[in-house]
């Protein structure tokens, strides 16, 4: 794995010097390095170099938060993990953290769902009417709301308050049992973006949170869970993709009626090509994002759409060589991004993660340091 042919950079081992007295004879004794074990990179994380294992904690460009051991931690940018949030009588299993690390919601393994703002001390333990298993949930990026979805529909509360309201009822379907799985809000809490499960299908939806009025943002396919990614609070990056084949990223201006304006689209070199997942929104209405390589010229891995359209990659590659010659498409995992896509954690199976610092150039094997760790997500330096 690559960052550009223009920008490899070697990476410095440090080197640990103890200083003597000048007024002792103690000779200073030597110090052995601890050994760290060589571990090959897996197959479905394509790297073309070979990303370093740290012996000690590297210093991040972002806040990097994680479970481990059934509690959250956060590894702040140069500094190293710390236990942020942990439950007595259980096990975290799920959580959500606002940017600035100071909201928490969390589920436990017995199925409570809580809250914590860690400069305020307020605590909320949320309770839905009906005291149903809940099925999602998504905390609103300045912490003051929650979007909790059970089989009865989709509520909102209020933080710190606790305050519950019924935002909308899981809709009938011929198909089945249709249910809310709540995804992203915009900055200012106006609006939610939404899956609607019904059997295999998670189709996208725009909720407006004040109204209840909703919008079908791209259909679902085969499990296929499509994605947005908010520019600003009323600006958002859509994908014409739909069930595997390719499309364009449209950034568009959301409105309160019908008619919404088309701002951008992605490059015309690639129109109809790109398969987008794991987005992230920069400044400046750029975006950096994963792709999936379908066949239609533009290769698997990691991009930036910068605000001229040039589509920049990061990390690519098409496939892995098979022992017969065939080439198997790459699977790239999960990617997750920091908030100005200065870093990145690219995760896949047996607990490989790949942490990437894009303008250092740095790639960290942490499978060492992070064994055991789930669930990464990103906050603010």
């Amino acid at each position: 794995m690559q960052l550009s042919l223009n920008h490899r950079l070697l990476y410095a081992v440090i080197v640990a010097v103890l200083l003597g007295s000048a007024c002792t004879a103690t000779p200073i004794p030597e110090v052995t390095p601890t050994e760290v074990p060589v571990l090959p990179l897996p197959e479905h994380l394509p790297l073309e170099g070979r990303a370093i294992q740290p012996a000690t904690w590297p210093d991040l460009p972002a806040d990097l938060f994680f479970l481990r051991d059934g509690q959250l931690w956060r590894w702040p940018a140069g500094g190293e993990p710390e236990v942020l949030v942990k439950v007595l009588d259980s096990e975290i299993t799920d959580y959500r953290v606002t940017p600035d690390g100071e909201t928490v919601a969390y589920l436990t393994r017995a199925g409570k769902l809580g809250t914590v703002n860690r400069k305020t001390g307020d605590q909320v333990r949320v309770t839905l009417p009906h005291r149903l298993a809940y099925v999602g949930f998504s905390l609103a990026p300045n912490g003051a709301a929650l979007s909790v979805s059970d089989a009865e529909g989709l509520w909102w509360v209020a933080l710190p308050s606790g305050e519950t309201e019924p935002l909308l009822g899981n809709p009938e379907s011929a198909s089945g049992t249709t249910m809310w799985l709540p995804e992203g809000w915009s900055a200012d809490g106006r609006w939610l973006l939404a899956n609607l499960k019904a059997g295999d299908n998670y189709a996208l939806y725009l909720i407006d949170v004040q109204s209840g009025r909703f919008r079908k943002l791209q259909e679902g396919c085969l499990g296929e869970v499509p994605q947005a990614a908010w520019s600003s609070a009323d600006r958002l990056w859509l994908s014409t993709s739909e069930c595997g084949a390719g499309g364009e990223l449209v950034l568009t201006e959301i409105a309160s009626g019908a008619d919404w304006s088309v701002l951008r689209h992605s490059p015309q070199s690639v129109a109809g090509k790109l398969t987008p997942f794991g987005w992230m929104a920069m400044p400046g209405d750029r975006l950096a994002f994963a792709n999936y390589d379908v066949g239609l010229g533009v290769a698997a891995g990691l991009y930036f759409l910068e605000a001229d359209d040039t589509l920049v990659p990061l990390l690519t590659a098409s496939c892995i060589a098979g022992d017969d010659g065939s080439c198997i498409p790459v699977e790239w995992g999960l990617v997750t991004w920091s908030a100005d896509a200065s870093a990145f954690a690219l995760t896949g199976v047996n607990g490989a993660v790949v942490l990437g610092a894009v303008q250092e150039g740095a790639l960290w094997d942490m499978r060492v340091l992070l064994k055991g760790a789930s669930r990464y997500q990103w906050g603010l330096r």
